[in-house]
């Protein structure tokens, strides 16, 4: 991949990351709840999330999971694992 190809791909998602959405609903939840640190926690947390997916993008996993419903189906199992806690 060139240089090029990367910087156009960071600009792409760089606007997506920035707008407000859940994940600032959900930070100033954490923080009018709970604390400062919450909010610090689940900032990186939202974070570190948008990294994996973005990562997954460019490495084709979106790709994959369009053209099989079996990747999708194991795609979802290993999140919804992932998301619980088992991992």
């Amino acid at each position: 991949m060139q240089w090029h190809q990367v910087l156009g791909f960071v600009a792409a998602v760089a606007p997506l990351t920035l707008i407000p959405g859940t994940s600032f609903t959900l930070v100033t939840q954490q923080v009018i709840a709970g604390s400062r640190s919450d909010g610090v926690l689940v900032s990186f947390g939202s974070a570190c999330g948008l990294l994996v997916h973005a990562a997954f993008a460019a490495v084709g996993l979106s790709a994959l999971v369009m053209s099989s419903a079996q990747a999708l189906t194991v795609a979802k199992i290993l999140g919804g694992i992932f998301s619980s806690g088992w991992a």
